[in-house]
Formats: C-alpha cells, structure tokens, sequence
C-alpha cells in the first residue's frame, strides 16, 4: 500500500488533491493501493510524517514556493518520504529549486489529473515526474555542460575520491540526506563536499554537475 499524506493549508484544495487521488486508472490503483494516511497543513508536516509514517507527501502549492518549506522540514527527518508538489503555477527558477531540494516531482495543478496515473508509480518507484510543460521549460534552459567527453573528464580529475562518491550519488538523484546517510556522513559535510565540487567543476548548480558527470560517461 502506497501511503499519502496531503499537505496543503487550504481546506479547499487538500479536499481536490484527495479527489484527484482517488479518479487515478484501476490499474493505478490496483497496483499501488494509494491510500490517503493524513492531512495537513505544511506548519504540522514533520509532526504528521513522524506520526503517519506516509511514503509519498503530496504538496499542493498555489506557487510551488511553499512546497520548498515543506522539502526543508522533511529532508530533516531520519527517514523522509518522497514529496510530490502539486502547484497552481510556477516559474522556471522555482521548478529547479524544487527539484534542486530534492522534491521527487513537480506537476501543474490544471495538467496534474492526466499526468499523476503515470506520475504516481514513477515516484514510488524511485524516478522524477514532471509535467511536459514544466519539462519542456527546463530541459532547453539547463546549464550547457562542457562540449566534450574529455573536457568533462578534465573537470572530474579535480576531485577528491569522496567529491567523486557525493557526486555519483549526487546525479542519482539522492538529496543531501540521503547521501549523508549511504557515506556515514553529516548532511553539513554533503553541502560543503557539493559546494566545493560544484566550484572545481565550474558548475552552476547541482543539476549542472551531475550533467557534466553524464557527458564524462556518455559516448562522444
């Protein structure tokens, strides 16, 4: 059984997502058994993940702002669960800051109920799920990597060997405290090793060192 929490202030909305969750396909629902253990508002979010141990929070958010909030409280926790944010409209800069928090996926609220059959399993499963209009807008804006395999690999020999394994847990997409907890590490320690490697790789971000570690992999 998939447990959800809905997180949400408002009464009105928190009611939508739990009827948008439950219109998902038979199939959906035969094969994940979603069943709503909570709802919330985001103040009580860390209270209700520790009581209602939900594996999956959905986060619904008139501008996906909040929802970073709710990413910051649970990436707290020992054992937090995957957030799906649900958002009314959204910008360019806070989608990647959503993701960048490690928020499992970001779907528009007026696209969500054909999207979240699919967008479901793909997070319980691990994977990130956007809407396609949120992808389209990120994916053509995404930092340009270096433009060989060997200029990527360049910027990897400046690594230390535990810069490299933040880095290959980094592009997993793991957040910094689940890389604490694979490296027996302090979440502080994981921000200062991403923060530093993100400088010796000449990176923008997260997402920008983690395509650069792609291209020093990939074919070319």
């Amino acid at each position: 059984m998939l447990r959800v929490a809905i997180i949400d202030d408002r009464p009105l909305s928190r009611a939508g997502l739990h009827a948008m969750l439950q219109a998902v396909t038979p199939e959906t629902r035969r094969r994940l058994r979603p069943s709503v253990v909570a709802e919330s508002k985001r103040a009580h979010v860390a209270t209700v993940v520790s009581a209602a141990r939900p594996k999956l929070l959905l986060s619904g958010d008139p501008s996906g702002r909040a929802s970073m909030t709710v990413l910051d409280a649970v990436t707290r926790l020992p054992s937090p669960p995957a957030v799906l944010v649900i958002a009314e409209r959204l910008t360019e800069a806070d989608a990647r800051s959503l993701l960048i928090q490690g928020a499992a996926g970001v779907l528009l609220l007026r696209s969500a109920p054909q999207h979240l059959t699919w967008a479901l399993p793909a997070v319980a499963e691990g994977s990130r799920a956007l809407s396609p209009e949120i992808a389209d807008a990120i994916v053509p804006g995404c930092p340009t990597p270096v433009r060989s395999r060997h200029g990527a690999r360049e910027r990897l020999a400046r690594l230390s060997a535990r810069e490299r394994e933040v880095l290959a847990l980094l592009s997993d997409g793991l957040s910094n405290r689940a890389i604490a907890q694979a490296l027996y590490i302090s979440p502080d320690t994981v921000k200062d090793h991403v923060r530093t490697l993100c400088t010796k790789l000449r990176a923008d971000n997260r997402i920008h060192a983690a395509r650069i570690a792609w291209q020093a992999e990939s074919a070319g």
